[in-house]
């Protein structure tokens, strides 16, 4: 008996929006909720009407004209964040950053004692001197100069904007490439 029947969400399957329900159909059958008695009753729809509509002009033309309505407006979407992007970028390009200006001696001091802290806040066993690899001490400096200059407000700033990831990357490259230009021994690759 039900298998002569479509419910809502077979034609969901068939790719039958509440729209299309709402204009094109009217149930055929209501039945209780096969599933839970004290659920809404189940709709259910006649397949050879579903069938008919389906191949009916009028259903075909206004598909056609969803369709293209629905691709104008993710065309639209498109073009809507590619603007954002581009904004974004823009107002990155734009930041000032200032980069600390000290002795090579002094920031690694510096940098050493914050990754020190960094680990012992987060009781981990963990810790740098001034005796460990150089390229690994010049990362821990490139990363104390970025740290402690906007980039982490700046990040936080792109939480949930179109084109963060762009954002992200774009942010740490400049600010890489100002700390390299003012610390070029910290040019580790």
């Amino acid at each position: 008996m039900r298998s002569e029947y479509f419910n809502l969400k077979e034609l969901k399957e068939r790719k039958w929006t509440k729209s299309k329900i709402d204009k094109y159909l009217e149930p055929d059958k209501i039945i209780p909720n096969p599933m839970f008695r004290s659920a809404s009753p189940s709709k259910l729809f006649l397949k050879s009407r579903v069938y008919s509509i389906e191949e009916s002009e009028e259903f075909i033309e206004w598909l056609e004209k969803s369709k293209k309505s629905r691709e104008a407006r993710k065309q639209a979407m498109i073009k809507l964040n590619e603007e954002k992007r581009n904004k974004l970028i823009k107002e990155i390009d734009s930041l000032t950053i200032k980069i600390p200006n000290m002795s090579y001696k002094r920031l690694l001091k510096i940098s050493i004692e914050h990754y020190n802290k960094l680990w012992l806040d987060r009781d981990v066993d963990k810790y740098a001197t001034k005796d460990d690899e150089p390229k690994f001490l010049k990362r821990i400096c490139i990363n104390y100069l970025r740290h402690t200059s906007i980039y982490e407000n700046e990040l936080a700033k792109l939480y949930m904007k179109v084109g963060k990831n762009e954002g992200y990357d774009f942010i740490k490259e400049k600010i890489n490439q100002l700390i390299l230009e003012k610390y070029p021994e910290l040019s580790y690759i």
